[in-house]
């Protein structure tokens, strides 16, 4: 009798050992639950060879599409966030059932502060990037989202520490001496947090929320826009929130979402073409699907004043996306850590949203923008004994000149400069202040960075100084 319980303890295991590749033809994991691409089947040969990562990626693959992930997931995120209150699936379980973003967390606790160069570089280019605009005739908007962690600190779990400062707040204090405009999210949602801003089971902002943040962004590009202070609204619990999809995969619980009585602007895609149904695309383009929404340009047909407006956006600008439709004729949205402001028609108006878990990114890589002739350099410089070792890609629009500074190199006020010199002709260009890491392969957190158009005439070897402060850097000559 022992003998075969013991058999049919074996039996047992083996069988469930072999369960999941017989569910494997009648179960489907679905990606859309864990907002990522899951991994591929590998193949044998990689580039030519033999793929030596072969077993890892089969591992990768088994465990992404491994019949009843979803439900699995869900039981044990369950037991770890409601039993062992900790944290699951990159999600910080707050108190009173608020989940929070994990890469919140940096900010919150102050672990990831910038450096003072590293602010200052991150001043210069927003400036950079509003002197462009303006000169095209434009006017210009930064919009740092604060997190949710940042409003609603209160649900935090009571073993993280918030920090005195943040790199939010002190960006937007340095941002007034470089004299670029942003909207000041945070002050307005704190403010008004008593509303119900933010979901609960989402890392975003609610539609109510966002009503209030794009009065703030017209209102600091100088947009005449109806008064929302007093909307009325109903309460609809029919969101399901990207932390609780996370969270509980196999299903989860339902947020609160408000509907406004409100007729907008009629209006078609002019990119993509061919959309039917606009407001059923729009409809798309604001839930968290996130499908084919890196680019897309509406028209609205409801007015003729020939107004444009550049929005380059993260998913927190879903939500603003009708309110910006309905207050410009022509409106572009483009997803991207950087707005491309390499060809805007002239006197677009440019709204640059990010979230504040993202802010390190504005400063990772230089945004795509020719850097701007200067009459003149300050003069009271001296020539450092070191050589720098600048890169020079060619490309059709012109030249990438970039490189990296010595990490002792004091940047005074962020800003950097290059000149050029060839035989009597002399040419200085403001570079962005930019350590180009993925580029040059290094690790460092000061450089410059600085696109050159090909109207230059730039030809030839040419000599190349790097200024910044009071202390220049010769480099060798570099031939364009």
């Amino acid at each position: 009798m022992k003998k075969m319980w013991k058999l049919l303890y074996c039996a047992l295991f083996f069988l469930l050992l072999c369960l999941p590749a017989a569910l494997f033809p009648f179960f489907q994991n679905d990606a859309s639950l864990e907002k990522r691409a899951l991994a591929e089947f590998p193949s044998y040969l990689s580039q030519g060879r033999l793929n030596l990562q072969y077993s890892d990626q089969f591992e990768s693959w088994v465990s992404d599409h491994l019949p009843l992930r979803a439900q699995l997931l869900t039981a044990s995120n369950t037991l770890k966030s409601e039993l062992l209150h900790g944290q699951s699936s990159n999600v910080i379980v707050g108190k009173e059932g608020w989940l929070f973003f994990a890469s919140e967390a940096g900010d919150y606790l102050g672990t990831n502060a910038m450096t003072e160069d590293q602010l200052k570089a991150f001043a210069v280019t927003l400036s950079l990037m509003q002197e462009r605009v303006e000169e095209n005739g434009g006017r210009f908007s930064f919009v740092p989202m604060p997190n949710k962690s940042s409003v609603y600190p209160e649900y935090m779990p009571a073993q993280y520490r918030r920090a005195e400062e943040s790199n939010l707040r002190r960006i937007q204090a340095l941002l007034p001496a470089y004299g670029v405009r942003f909207t000041d999210m945070l002050e307005l949602l704190t403010a008004r947090k008593e509303e119900g801003l933010y979901h609960r089971r989402d890392s975003h902002w609610n539609y109510l929320g966002a009503l209030y943040g794009s009065d703030a962004i017209l209102d600091s590009l100088g947009r005449e826009h109806p008064d929302h202070s007093n909307v009325q609204y109903a309460v609809e619990r029919s969101w399901r929130g990207d932390l609780d999809k996370l969270l509980l995969p196999a299903g989860g619980v339902l947020d609160d979402q408000m509907s406004f009585q409100t007729e907008h602007a009629k209006f078609r895609f002019s990119y993509p073409q061919g959309v039917a149904d606009a407001q059923a695309q729009l409809a798309v383009f604001m839930s968290d699907r996130e499908e084919r929404d890196e680019l897309f340009s509406t028209k609205n047909l409801e007015r003729k004043d020939g107004s444009n407006l550049f929005m380059a956006r993260d998913s927190f600008g879903r939500a603003l996306l009708p309110w910006m439709i309905d207050s410009y004729e022509n409106a572009t949205f483009r997803r991207a850590d950087h707005p491309d402001l390499s060809s805007l028609k002239e006197g677009t108006d440019v709204v640059y949203e990010i979230a504040e878990r993202n802010l390190n990114r504005v400063i990772e890589s230089a945004p795509f923008l020719f850097a701007p002739v200067r009459s003149e350099i300050p003069a009271d410089w001296t020539l450092a004994q070191e050589k720098l070792t600048p890169r020079c890609d060619r490309a059709g629009y012109g030249f990438h000149l970039y490189g990296a500074l010595p990490e002792q190199a004091e940047l005074t006020d962020g800003r950097i400069y290059l000149l050029l010199e060839q035989e009597g002709r002399q040419l200085c260009l403001e570079a962005f202040p930019i350590h180009e890491s993925k580029l040059l392969e290094t690790e460092g957190s000061k450089g410059y960075s600085a696109y050159l158009s090909s109207e230059l005439g730039l030809s030839g070897s040419w000599t190349v100084t790097v200024v910044t402060g009071q202390t220049a850097w010769t480099c060798d000559p570099i031939v364009f």
